[in-house]
């Protein structure tokens, strides 16, 4: 069975479900590159995306942006001639934009990898976005929630029949050879409160850093891994740099051991049903690393019920991360990200014929 995974977005610096489970299945992934750090930058990568590309499994086909009509067609079009080329079986999208479902001349399984069924300005996600994503996931096969939240969510919906839940997974063998990088850091002796993951406003990552100065000592640090050209960003550096050390982006093959140099992992996200409903990656790495997890009150997290979770109001984070100190040893192993693809495939045979 010859599968292609759309990723809601492409990055392959970071862990990211969609290219997992391409990897883990030995399939095919679509990749394209869209840089709004400026005007000239944009322009530059919107050029660029309009290429066909492959290196191995990884491929790219022109696409467009804007305006959002024509951009669907002429994506879809140009996936079309992508499935015929590479024979492709399935269709596994996480994309809630860049193609019209129904026009897909093969089976697809919608991936529903975050709460994107309700408005969330914070996201960009007005009325006739919803609406598409609604009817994407009717014209789809099955689809995939990445909570048991979000899969009675669709079902209460009646918008397909055909749901199942497959949670994020873990590499727990990259874990188990991560080292420390407390001493590269300049970083021993302290305990080490700390951040990985994409950085915008609704992570709650600003509020994160006040509550920690309130408890500041010259025996604790307040790492911050990852980040982007984006203002929120710039100025979290600019306001924060002589408290907090920020990283920036690093290698793939270093986050295991960035996530082994915290002891206090957070995950302070702002609460609404786009966080509500989704289930962080970061939270079980930031366990299996063998640190500490706060986490604001996460609906799909609580529902988890994991026992190395404390969760805390983000005004109380303070007191939560001086008090910390919930190291639980926990069963990773049917979190692994190959069981879990192994799951995704079994479900895909049940639904389609091929």
């Amino acid at each position: 069975m010859n599968i292609l995974f759309i990723p809601h977005v492409p990055n392959l610096n970071l862990i990211n479900r969609v290219y997992e489970f391409a990897k883990n299945t030995d399939s095919y992934f679509l990749n394209w590159q869209i840089d709004n750090s400026s005007l000239k930058h944009k322009i530059a990568s919107q050029l660029n995306s309009l290429k066909f590309k492959q290196d191995g499994k990884i491929v790219q086909i022109p696409l467009l942006f804007k305006p959002q009509k024509l951009a669907t067609k002429f994506n879809t079009l140009n996936l079309n001639r992508l499935i015929d080329r590479l024979k492709i079986d399935v269709v596994v999208n996480a994309n809630a934009l860049l193609f019209d479902i129904k026009e897909i001349k093969v089976p697809v399984v919608y991936d529903l990898v975050d709460d994107h069924l309700e408005v969330n300005s914070d996201i960009g996600l007005n009325k006739e976005r919803v609406q598409k994503i609604k009817e994407d996931i009717k014209n789809s096969v099955g689809v995939v929630a990445v909570t048991e939240i979000l899969e009675n969510k669709l079902k209460e919906l009646k918008l397909n029949r055909n749901t199942i839940t497959i949670e994020n997974g873990v590499y727990i063998e990259r874990f188990k050879n991560a080292k420390s990088l407390k001493r590269e850091l300049g970083l021993e002796g302290k305990r080490v409160f700390g951040f990985i993951g994409g950085i915008e406003r609704w992570t709650g990552i600003d509020k994160a850093i006040e509550e920690y100065l309130k408890i500041k000592t010259k025996d604790r640090a307040f790492l911050v891994v990852g980040g982007n050209d984006g203002e929120f960003y710039r100025s979290l550096v600019k306001k924060y740099s002589s408290d907090i050390l920020f990283v920036g982006r690093i290698k793939p093959d270093l986050v295991a051991d960035y996530f082994k140099t915290i002891d206090v992992g957070l995950i302070p996200f702002e609460l609404n049903d786009f966080t509500h409903n989704a289930l962080p990656i970061k939270a079980l790495e930031y366990a299996l690393a063998g640190a500490t997890v706060i986490s604001t009150p996460l609906n799909g997290l609580k529902a988890k019920a994991f026992p190395f979770i404390e969760f805390c109001e983000i005004e109380n984070f303070s007191q939560c991360m001086e008090q910390s100190n919930k190291k639980i040893e926990y069963d990773f192993s049917q979190l692994d990200w190959e069981n879990m693809s192994q799951e995704l495939i079994d479900y895909i045979r049940s639904i389609v014929d091929v």
